[in-house]
């Protein structure tokens, strides 16, 4: 069923020939680190995030009153290890700029909360995306679409990147030593980057400066998925002509993967068909901005779902789950206006302050950087 459907998807891109040329500019937005772009279905806009982690597009519960019902259902494992089943829809005439898509069909999943709040209504996923070539310029946030043919000559001054397009999944490597490290190149990941322990065993972490955190992630179904990873800098390696020392968290999840985060404000330029990937630096040394707790509107109550271990708020005693009383002396009853309310606290850099349930308040204050071991076992507060 998958080669029949992958076939069916090749031949929608009738309008993209080869001799065709054309360069569409489109601006997007990055809530949640994400690369959130405007896609017409049937004349009506949507937003959707540019994800190449994505197998399939989806989008979230309007295909059911928007869009025509097909029989086939396929079996989807989310990053959080659940496996459901989605139903694909008929997209119908879908709009990309200047490009026209037809003959589509769409993944469907339920709304939840965090992509409600900010306004994101599907994923563009590599069924779509590998038809076309991309520039990415997280500066000026704008995404140029171009042929899947086409390599534009702006590309003589990037610099190339080790990276495989394979089983519909974008891979990018990082070689240090005599390791090759496989990454999945995930912009629909925002900003962190991992190691999976499942796919690496990390000997000398604990030579490198590090903080323990007790963490979790939403996932495209919206469920939340707890975790412990250690963070720390990737010594320096390199892809192919690029030099790289990412910040990566080193954890339980199903793949490692490249975020958005390690570019920085750089630009990027793929094209999955013709297995390429550019980055317009040569030396790229990602730096590591952080709070020592995080929460969210979760199980009826403000809740810590991220706090590193060792912190000040660490040793009063709160751990992942904990309920928070205030947060800036703030109540907060939902999800969405908590959510908003801390990413700019965090954008600016502002310290916050939470009042636990035991009665403690504590002040967070950013962190800047690895100079310090932040390794749990030693005495660091921070």
């Amino acid at each position: 069923m998958k080669s029949r459907f992958l076939l069916f998807i090749s031949l929608l891109f009738t309008q993209l020939a080869l001799g065709q040329k054309f360069q569409d500019t489109i601006p997007f937005r990055n809530d949640l680190g994400l690369i959130i772009i405007p896609i017409s279905f049937n004349g009506v806009e949507k937003q959707f995030a540019f994800d190449t982690g994505a197998e399939y597009s989806v989008a979230y519960d309007w295909a059911k009153d928007e869009l025509k019902r097909t029989n086939k259902i396929i079996s989807v494992v989310s990053s959080s290890g659940l496996r459901s089943k989605m139903r694909f829809y008929k997209s119908g005439n879908i709009s990309i700029g200047s490009r026209k898509i037809t003959g589509h069909r769409i993944l469907n999943t339920a709304e939840n909360d965090i992509f409600s709040c900010h306004k994101v209504d599907g994923i563009l996923g590599v069924d779509i995306i590998k038809e076309l070539n991309w520039k990415i310029d997280f500066k000026q946030k704008i995404l140029i679409m171009y042929p899947s043919n086409h390599i534009p000559n702006e590309v003589n001054s990037m610099h190339q990147l080790d990276f495989v397009f394979t089983n519909n999944h974008p891979y990018m490597y990082l070689k240090r030593k005599k390791s090759r490290l496989r990454f999945l190149l995930d912009t629909g990941a925002g900003k962190s980057s991992n190691i999976s322990q499942k796919d690496y065993n990390l000997t000398t972490i604990d030579s490198f400066p590090h903080i323990e955190v007790h963490s979790g992630s939403f996932d495209v179904n919206g469920v939340f998925t707890t975790t412990t990873p250690r963070v720390f800098q990737f010594p320096e390696s390199t892809s192919k002509d690029v030099t790289l020392s990412p910040v990566i968290y080193y954890n339980n999840l199903k793949s490692s993967k490249i975020g958005n985060y390690l570019w920085g404000e750089l630009s990027l330029f793929l094209s999955l068909k013709k297995n390429k990937l550019y980055v317009s630096s040569s030396h790229i040394k990602q730096d590591y901005d952080y709070h020592s707790c995080y929460v969210s509107y979760y199980n009826g109550a403000i809740r810590i779902i991220s706090i590193v271990k060792g912190s000040d708020v660490w040793n009063l005693g709160a751990r992942q789950g904990d309920e928070i009383v205030l947060y800036n002396e703030k109540k907060f009853t939902d999800f969405c206006t908590l959510n908003k309310y801390q990413r700019q606290l965090i954008k600016l850099g502002e310290p916050i302050t939470i009042q636990l349930k035991s009665g403690e308040t504590v002040t967070i204050s950013k962190k800047n950087s690895f100079q310090e071991n932040h390794s749990p076992t030693s005495n660091n507060r921070h």
